[in-house]
Order: C-alpha cells, then structure tokens, then sequence
C-alpha cells in the first residue's frame, strides 16, 4: 500500500480560515489589522517569487502589506536605516527581509538592527534563542511548516527516531529543537556525512525530513516501513523541481509522505502569517 501524501494546500486552507477569524477578532475589538512589510533586498528570482507569495496570501487574509525595493536599499547603511526605521513603526507588527543578502553586506549586522518581536522568518538571535530555551515564539516558517505536516500524520511522537539530514539554521536546527521538546530522538545528519551513514540513520528512524538541498540525496530502499518522510527539498533539475527523496521507491514503504511539489512549500507562507498574528499579539501585551 502507498504512503498517505500529507499535502500542504489541505492545512494551509484550514489555518488560513483560522488567522482570518483572528483578524476579524481584532477588529471587532477595534484594533488595526496586522501590517506586514517586507524588504526585498536583491533581484533573486527566488526573493521576488517568495514575496509575491506573501503579497498575494497578505491580500487574501486582509493583511496589510508593504514590499521595499532593492533600490530603497541598495548598501549596508540603507538596509539598517530602513530595518531601524519598521522596526520602530508601531504601525507595522511585522517584518521579512529577503536571503542571502547581496555581497558586502553583514546579516548579523541587519538580523541585531531588526525588532525581534517583528521577525516573522524567525532568524533573529532572539528567535532562536527562545526555541532553545523551549519558549519559542517565533519558529523559521518552513521549519515551522515541516513540525505542522508530522504532526498531521497523527502519530505518537514521544519515543520516535527522526533522521534530520540537514542542519541549517532555519530548517535542520530548529526541528532538532522542536521534536526534542517533543521528546523524539532526533539524529541530525550534515551534508558532508557519508552517505553509508546516512543510509543507516534514515533506515533506523521513524521519522525523516530531508533538507539538504541535493535532490535525490535519501534513496527510498532506505526508508523504514512505515516511517513518516518529509521532504524539504525543492531544487529545480530539467526544468521541474524535484525533493532530497527519492520519492517513487519510498512512496512503497512510508505511512505518510510529502510530495515535492505541494508538500512543505504551499504550506510555508501561511506560516509566516501564523507568526505575523502570533507577532501582533505579542506586541499588543
């Protein structure tokens, strides 16, 4: 029997329905509708198709929203005085800047000018920090998004292995966190693991996300029966995108999986929206 595909649109449409219902909330209390603003600091495709996103998603909750061109913020000191600038709005109650940052210019630098309780991505230290300290207020939208779709699955989590392959600072990392807090036994593979080890890791958990950008990388023979896979994976190969698994072989052996496209990615916007509403009501405290 296939896996169940755990498909992002499916929950995206049901917590969208929810923050509408928070904003008509703040309304009817008299408060402004949350305003998000978001800095595109270069002209990365990736950047603007993101934005777009977040443009269109904003319009459909009855979000406001703002984009910041390139041009607004063409070097290091323009970036900061505008960073500096939102964040001291009290008008807007949240904040996306776009990454990598073009050459030249310090991210720890723009990340410590940023409000963090404006940091709808979830990259400030202080993002971080609070998930490490199982206080997390603000957790990276994709991260965020892959935690949501395992626990779609409806599985017990305490007591699971998971295979992390993958650790960066907004995906890799911060699951590690989360499923620790929900007392998984998480196993957390780079990218320059061999692959022998990798295989052995995946084959013995219970839980495997994927997120190491290399398409392909997991084989699907690896795949534990049964096991719950999520793919973050989106890298574009022959002019279609395909995931870090191998998704036609582990279809055959996992519960529940996420297909590339239409798992994590649709999913990840309205997360960054959840942590919008979550940011507004923190700074209405």
């Amino acid at each position: 029997m296939e896996a169940k595909r755990l498909e992002g649109r499916t929950i995206a449409a049901d917590l969208q329905g929810k923050i509408v219902e928070k904003i008509a909330s703040f309304s009817a209390a008299g408060l402004p509708s949350p305003s998000l603003v978001a800095i595109q600091t270069s002209a990365d495709p990736s950047a603007a198709w993101y934005i777009n996103q977040q443009e269109k998603l904003a319009a459909k909750l009855g979000v406001h929203f703002k984009r910041i061109s390139p041009e607004q913020v063409k070097d290091e000191k323009a970036l900061i005085q505008k960073v500096k600038e939102i964040s001291a709005d009290k008008e807007v109650h949240g904040l996306f800047i776009s990454m990598p940052l073009p050459a030249g210019i310090d991210a720890d630098k723009i990340l410590l000018a940023m409000d963090p309780q404006k940091d709808v991505e979830g990259v400030h230290p202080t993002s971080l920090g609070l998930i490490v300290l199982r206080r997390g207020k603000l957790i990276p939208p994709t991260a965020f998004a892959a935690y949501t779709l395992i626990k779609a699955s409806g599985i017990m989590l305490r007591g699971k292995k998971a295979a992390i392959i993958g650790q960066s600072a907004i995906v890799g990392r911060p699951l590690q966190l989360l499923l620790g807090e929900a007392r998984v036994t998480t196993f957390v593979c780079n990218t320059g693991t061999a692959t022998e080890d990798i295989r052995k890791v995946v084959g013995a958990s219970d839980i495997v996300i994927a997120c190491s950008g290399k398409p392909g990388l997991i084989k699907g023979s690896w795949v534990k029966q049964g096991a719950v896979v999520i793919d973050v994976g989106t890298t574009e190969v022959d002019g279609k995108l395909q995931g870090d698994v191998e998704f036609d072989e582990a279809i055959k052996k996992a519960a529940f999986i996420t297909p590339v496209p239409g798992g994590v990615g649709p999913l990840t916007v309205t997360m960054l929206m959840e942590n919008l509403i979550t940011a507004y009501e923190w700074q209405q405290r």
